[in-house]
C-alpha cells in the first residue's frame, strides 16, 4: 500500500506531496493537467527504466519517493533478506534521476539495482494501463493467465518438467559446443598439444618460482650479506663484546639485589638477552663457514626463471595459473581425443531427458484441457456483467514446440456477437470492449495476486452509459481489502470513489505547475457535474451529480 508520494522537478510536477489511503481513489482533471504524470511516477517507484526526457526542464534532476506498507507475504520477505535489506514496518522507496549523475535507488536508504527494484515492487504493485492492452493482445501471455488460475506451479510434474527442460537447454548447448570445437578439432588439438608440450617441458613444482626467486636475491647480493655477517661476528668476538658486557652486567646486578630486591627481576631478562646472543653468535659463525658463491648456480636460476617469465608473457598467466592451465589442457586434449565418446553420451542424456520431457509436457497438457474451462466460465461471467451479454470466450490449447511451460500453444478466443465466429481477440475488440475484457482478467487474477495496490491508468477508455456504471462497480469491488488508484474519465467510477484526487495546472513565470487537491464534498459534486455535462456546469448537471453519488453508495 502507497502512504505518501513526493515528486520533485519530474516533468510538469515540480513540487508534489501527496497521502494516499486504502480503498478506492480516483483521479481526475483536465486533460494534460498532469494525471498520467503522478501514475508514471509511481512506474518509476515499480521498476521503470530512467529516461532524461522525464527531469523538469532547467532542473539538475528528478526525486520520486514513496513511503509504503508492504504486503507481509513469504515471497516479499525472502526477496527483502536476499536483497539484504532490513525488514521494518514501513518502506521508502527512492529514485533520484540526475542530468549528469548515475541515477539513484535506495529502499530505506539502502542501494539497490533497478532488476532488484523491479522484482520486489512486483509483489506491492500492480500496474493496469491502457497501453497495457497488449498483455491481453499477447498469446504468448495467455498460458501465463491460465498457468495461474490453475495454480499449475504448485504440481508436481510441473517442477519435473521444469528441471528436465532446463537441463535439456543446457545439455543442447554443451552438443553445438561440442560440435562447433569438432569442426575445428584437429586445428584445436594440434594447438592444445603444442601449448601442453611446450609448458610441461619446464616440470614447473608449486612454490618453485618463489623459491627460486629468493636464491637469486641472496646470490646477487653475495658480497653484502657476507660483509654485514662477517661484521657481525667481529662485534660478538670484540674484547667488549655484548655478551661479555651482559654476564658482567648481571653479576652487578645479583650483587645489588641483595641489598636492594628492587633490582632482581632485571637479572632473568639480561640473561635471556645473553644467551640469545650466544646462539646468533654460534648460527653467524657456522653461516660463515658454510657460505660458497656459485656463479653457475646463479647463472642457471636466472636461466630458469627468464624461461618461466618468457611463457607467463606468451601466455599472460601467473606462475600458479600456467600450472593450472596445464592441468586445463590437458582435459581439453582428452576431451578432443575422445570427443566421439562424448557426442554418443550427450546425445543419450539428450534422448533420455526428451523422453521425460514428453511425457510430463503431456501430462501438463491434458491438466490444462481438462481445467480450462473453469477459467473460460469465469470470464464469460465477467464479461457479461460488464454488458457483454452476447460474447463467447474460449481458450484454445493445441499442441506446438517443447518451451518453458510444456508444449502447449493456448490462445484467447473471442467473439462479441451471438453467432458470429471465434477470433483472435486482437482481430475483434474494439477499444471499449478490449477495456472491459481487461478489467474482467484484472477482477478475476487480483484473487489471486497479493500485492496491496492496484492502479488502473484510463483502462474504461471507450465505454460509456451502463457499461461505465458496471466498469465502476468492478473497480470498487477491487478496492476491498485492497488500495487501487484509478485515472478515469467516468463520472460514475468519480461517484462510487471512496476519495476524488483532482488534478489542474496552471502557469507561474511563464513555467506550467501541476496542483493536487483531495476534493471536498461539494467540490467533488462540481467535479462529476462537470465529468457529466462538459464545462458550463448547471444546476441540472449539479442534480445528477448528487443523484450519482446517492445511487453508487449502495456499492460496497
Amino acid at each position: 500500500m502507497l502512504l505518501r508520494l513526493n515528486i520533485k522537478n519530474f516533468a510538469i510536477l515540480e513540487n508534489i506531496e501527496l497521502d494516499f489511503h486504502n480503498g478506492l481513489t480516483v483521479i481526475s482533471g483536465e486533460s494534460g493537467a498532469g494525471k498520467s504524470m503522478i501514475i508514471e511516477a509511481i512506474n518509476y517507484l515499480y521498476g521503470k527504466r530512467a529516461s532524461h526526457d522525464d527531469i523538469r526542464y532547467n532542473t539538475e534532476g528528478s526525486m520520486i519517493e514513496g513511503v509504503f506498507d508492504f504486503p507481509e507475504t513469504p515471497r516479499l520477505s525472502d526477496l527483502l533478506e536476499r536483497f539484504n535489506i532490513d525488514q521494518d514496518e514501513l518502506y521508502i522507496v527512492r529514485r533520484e534521476i540526475m542530468q549528469n549523475k548515475k541515477s539513484i535507488i535506495k529502499i530505506n536508504n539502502r542501494m539497490i539495482t533497478l532488476s532488484q527494484l523491479r522484482t520486489i515492487m512486483d509483489e506491492v504493485v500492480s500496474i493496469f494501463a491502457q497501453s497495457s492492452q497488449q498483455d491481453a493482445l499477447d498469446k504468448g501471455q495467455h498460458i501465463l493467465y491460465l498457468d495461474k488460475f490453475l495454480d499449475i506451479q504448485n504440481e508436481v510434474i510441473f517442477d519435473s518438467y521444469q528441471k528436465d527442460y532446463n537441463d535439456y537447454l543446457a545439455i543442447t548447448q554443451k552438443i553445438e559446443d561440442l560440435e562447433y570445437r569438432d569442426r575445428n578439432r584437429i586445428e584445436s588439438l594440434e594447438l592444445y598439444q603444442h601449448q601442453y608440450q611446450e609448458i610441461d617441458a619446464l616440470e614447473l613444482k608449486d612454490n618453485e618460482e618463489s623459491e627460486l626467486e629468493e636464491e637469486l636475491e641472496y646470490l646477487m647480493n653475495f658480497e653484502k650479506v657476507f660483509d654485514s655477517m662477517r661484521f657481525i661476528k667481529d662485534i660478538l668476538s670484540s674484547e667488549r663484546s655484548p655478551q661479555g658486557t651482559l654476564y658482567d652486567l648481571n653479576q652487578q646486578l645479583e650483587s645489588l639485589s641483595q641489598y636492594n630486591s628492587e633490582f632482581k627481576e632485571y637479572g632473568p631478562t639480561i640473561m635471556d638477552s645473553y644467551f640469545i646472543i650466544q646462539e646468533l653468535e654460534s648460527h653467524i659463525t657456522s653461516s660463515i663457514a658454510s657460505m660458497d658463491y656459485d656463479e653457475q648456480r646463479l647463472n642457471d636460476i636466472q636461466t630458469r626463471l627468464n624461461s618461466i617469465n618468457f611463457l607467463k608473457r606468451k601466455y599472460n598467466k601467473t606462475y600458479e595459473e600456467l600450472i593450472l592451465y596445464l592441468d586445463e589442457l590437458d582435459g581439453n586434449i582428452q576431451e578432443l581425443e575422445n570427443i566421439s565418446h562424448s557426442f554418443e553420451k550427450l546425445n543419450s542424456e539428450k534422448e533420455a531427458l526428451l523422453g521425460n520431457m514428453e511425457q510430463n509436457a503431456k501430462a501438463l497438457h491434458n491438466f490444462r484441457n481438462e481445467r480450462k474451462h473453469f477459467l473460460e466460465s469465469r470470464i464469460q461471467k465477467e464479461l457479461m456483467d460488464l454488458e457483454m451479454s452476447q460474447v463467447d470466450f474460449e481458450i484454445r490449447i493445441g499442441q506446438g514446440k517443447f518451451h518453458q511451460l510444456g508444449y502447449s500453444d493456448i490462445q484467447f478466443m473471442i467473439s462479441t456477437n451471438r453467432g458470429e465466429p471465434l477470433k483472435e481477440m486482437n482481430k475483434v475488440a474494439s477499444g471499449g470492449e478490449m477495456s472491459r475484457v481487461m478489467l474482467a482478467i484484472k477482477s478475476i487474477f487480483t484473487e489471486y495476486d497479493q500485492q496491496s495496490l492496484l492502479i488502473l491508468d484510463e483502462i474504461d477508455t471507450g465505454v460509456s452509459g451502463g457499461v461505465a456504471t458496471k466498469m465502476a462497480e468492478k473497480m470498487k469491488i477491487l478496492s476491498r481489502g485492497r488500495q487501487v488508484l484509478v485515472i478515469s474519465h467516468l463520472p460514475q467510477a468519480a461517484a462510487i470513489s471512496d476519495r476524488h484526487l483532482y488534478i489542474t495546472k496552471e502557469s507561474d513565470n511563464g513555467r506550467t505547475i501541476t496542483t493536487t487537491e483531495y476534493l471536498t464534498d461539494e467540490d467533488h459534486i462540481y467535479e462529476i457535474a462537470r465529468m457529466l455535462s462538459g464545462q458550463d456546469v448547471t444546476e441540472a448537471a449539479l442534480l445528477n451529480a448528487r443523484s450519482l453519488i446517492k445511487t453508487n453508495t449502495t456499492v460496497d
